[in-house]
C-alpha cells in the first residue's frame, strides 16, 4: 500500500522554536526521518510519497535527498492539500501519516496493514486509549467517544482515495490498539519534550 506524509501545515503551535515542525531534531534525527525509516521499513509498504508546501521547504529538500517523490501543495488547510496529494497518487486505499509521529515503528504499521486487511472499510483509523495518552503527559486536543471507550486520533489512517476526492461520507472503522509510539504528536514544545524523554 502506498503512503501519504503529510508534511506541508504551518506548525503554528511550534513555531516558535524558528524550525519546520518535520525537520525538529530529536537526538540527531529528524521528526519526519524517524518516520519515513520506519515507514519505508515496515512490510507491506509501497512508494512513500512526502506532501510539502511553502510552509516547508527545508522538508521538501529533505524528503528529496532521501529519495522519496515530492508532492507540492498550497499549504493553506489540511483538506485542500490532502486532496491535491490524493489526485496525484495511484491506488483505491492510501495509507496517510503524520510527519508529527517521531516515535512511530515499523511493527506497529505492520499490525495497522494487518488488522486493516482483516477489517477493510472505506476509512481505517488508528486510535490510541485517551488514558495512555494522559499517563504520558500529553493533553489531547480532542477526544472520541466510542462504545469501547475514549479514544484520541494518531493521524494515522487508511482512506479509500477515491470516495475521498468526491467528498463522499467514508464508512469508520477503528484501529483501537495504539500504543506509545502512536500517542505523541508533536505540535508544541512541550510535546517535543515528552518524545525526547521517550527516546
Amino acid at each position: 500500500m502506498d503512503v501519504l506524509v503529510n508534511a506541508g501545515g504551518k506548525g503554528s503551535r511550534i513555531s516558535s522554536l524558528g524550525v519546520e515542525k518535520p525537520l525538529l531534531d530529536i537526538f540527531g534525527r529528524t521528526c519526519i526521518d524517524r518516520v519515513l525509516d520506519a515507514l519505508q521499513g515496515a512490510k507491506g509498504i509501497g512508494e512513500v510519497v512526502v506532501s510539502v508546501s511553502p510552509n516547508t521547504p527545508g522538508t521538501r529538500e529533505l524528503a528529496i535527498k532521501r529519495g522519496v517523490r515530492v508532492i507540492d501543495t498550497g499549504g493553506e488547510d489540511f483538506v485542500s492539500d490532502l486532496h491535491h496529494s490524493l489526485r496525484r497518487m495511484d491506488g483505491e486505499m492510501v495509507m496517510v501519516c503524520p510527519s508529527d509521529l517521531p516515535l512511530l515503528k515499523s511493527v506497529t504499521i505492520e499490525a495497522f496493514l494487518g488488522a486493516y486487511e482483516l477489517t477493510g472499510g472505506e476509512s481505517f483509523l488508528a486510535m490510541v486509549p485517551e488514558s495512555k495518552v494522559l499517563d504520558l503527559g500529553v493533553r489531547p486536543s480532542y477526544v472520541w467517544e466510542l462504545p469501547e471507550g475514549r479514544f484520541v486520533v494518531s493521524g494515522l489512517s487508511i482512506i479509500d482515495r477515491d470516495l475521498t476526492l468526491k467528498d463522499k461520507y467514508l464508512d469508520e472503522r477503528f484501529y483501537l490498539n495504539g500504543g506509545e509510539d502512536l500517542a505523541v504528536n508533536v505540535n508544541t514544545p512541550e510535546e517535543l519534550e515528552i518524545v525526547r524523554r521517550m527516546t
